[in-house]
């Protein structure tokens, strides 16, 4: 479920000058690159921050988002056009597979069970499928 601030289309704008330094996401972006990975699904998309630095180094992404004012950020920032957007959780993604899957910043924390942990692995429950050799 998406935090309500999220779902708003001025709150969704104005999210990631909040917290410009995104540092964070350096490992995720090594880690891509570390494993080869050639499709990488980010869970919890949000604004595309992520999403975008793997699609620039030519690597297909998906990002999964349940708030749809912030996929409209996502799409609109340059580069937006490379990733596959797709509103929702990764709990009802259409079929697909994916060498790496990320959730960045505090996503897990909106994975509140065991059940929806299990119904949200990207590499079990009924979500999309990793490939075996992935992360």
């Amino acid at each position: 479920m998406a935090d309500e601030c999220f779902r708003h289309p001025r709150l969704a704008a104005v999210y990631d000058p909040l917290d410009p330094d995104r540092r964070d996401l350096d490992p995720y972006l090594r880690m891509a690159a570390d494993t080869g990975a050639r499709r990488v699904l980010d869970i919890g998309c949000g604004t595309g921050v992520f999403a975008l630095l793997p699609a620039e180094r030519g690597i297909d992404v998906v990002g999964v988002d349940p708030a749809e004012a912030s996929l409209e950020v996502a799409r609109g920032r340059p580069g937006g056009e490379g990733v596959r957007w797709i509103h929702g959780d990764a709990t009802a993604l259409p079929p697909l597979a994916a060498d790496l899957a990320t959730t960045t910043g505090d996503v897990a924390q909106e994975i509140t069970g065991p059940e929806d942990w299990q119904r949200t692995g990207p590499c079990g429950g009924s979500g999309p499928r990793c490939d075996p050799a992935g992360v």
